[in-house]
């Protein structure tokens, strides 16, 4: 169904050179140490805005990582998933292991990813600039190595098609295991109706595709949510989350308010289930980048 959809994970670890703390969601910061690294060795206009830089268009970090416009909309090509979550108190030697996935034709700039992955070693992380060490990035999906010790296998960066499967289920539970931001409105959903699940995803999608695979989808949205509000939440819990980030290009805290949480939802579910695997992938609501909107999918067959 979303074929036409490259996609590209790498897994990078790190190990912590000293004792710290960091943020209890480290999407953000590495997303931040991250930027700043690749922005130092691609921007000719450093003191500019990117949205009102004149070089943007042909700018490797605007167009791969900040997205400063395009013909979809601000969209940004890739979406971070750190595995080490929850943890504040970190010592040295503490591995921190996080997934980027590169979504479209940004797949081709793979090797920008890595040098940037490669330059986070160089800087301090978090408030009190803790160092980390990066040792392997890895193809998950292989389980082969990218890049080790100085040396890149470039014959390991491998694309895959965004892959979706049709399946048979009744019932379907989504647990939100990264602060999650869908609006509706301009106002933060503070629980998950299936039919906002399913129109955020539908958003997202066609928004990446229009983008960065240069498909405009044509699908009958309409039909689809007025099909997605018959499937009804049979049990659910929901946190909010009170999250703040820097940002270097605005000064102050971002305040970013967010909902974690889980949901079980029941009808026929077999004409959203490839709709719900691409989300999986791609994240769901605000700040993709950052990690938000992740989840994983129950069945019950």
């Amino acid at each position: 169904m979303f074929k036409h959809i490259e996609l590209l994970t790498m897994r990078a670890f790190f190990r912590a050179q000293e004792d710290g703390v960091l943020p209890h969601f480290l999407g953000s910061t590495v997303r931040g140490v991250l930027g700043h690294c690749m922005r130092e060795f691609s921007c000719i206009a450093p003191d500019e805005k990117c949205h009102l830089c004149e070089f943007a268009s042909k700018c490797d970090f605007a167009q791969h990582f900040c997205s400063p416009g395009n013909v979809a909309g601000s969209v940004n090509p890739f979406v971070i998933y750190v595995l080490s979550q929850g943890k504040t108190n970190w010592q040295a030697g503490d591995p921190l292991v996080f997934d980027i996935t590169l979504i479209g034709r940004t797949v081709t700039s793979a090797g920008l990813f890595v040098d940037g992955l490669q330059a986070m070693s160089e800087r301090g992380w978090g408030a009190g600039r803790m160092r980390f060490r990066l040792e392997q990035v890895v193809n998950p999906k292989t389980g082969q190595l990218i890049w080790e010790s100085g040396k890149t296998w470039l014959r390991n960066i491998r694309p895959e098609q965004l892959e979706t499967n049709d399946r048979q289920a009744s019932s379907v539970l989504i647990r939100f295991d990264s602060p999650t931001r869908v609006l509706v409105g301009k106002r933060l959903c503070r629980e998950l109706s299936f039919a906002h699940v399913i129109q955020a995803i539908c958003r997202r999608i066609s928004l990446l595709s229009h983008a960065y695979a240069d498909v405009p989808l044509e699908w009958n949205e309409e039909a689809l949510l007025s099909d997605a509000s018959k499937i009804r939440t049979a049990e659910q819990h929901w946190l909010t989350v009170d999250f703040s980030r820097y940002s270097m290009n605005r000064k102050g805290k971002l305040e970013l308010p967010a909902i974690e949480g889980w949901a079980r939802y029941e009808g026929d579910l077999e004409p959203f289930t490839a709709i719900l695997d691409a989300g999986q992938r791609l994240h769901i609501g605000k700040n993709a980048t950052h990690g938000f909107g992740h989840f994983e999918l129950y069945y019950d067959r």
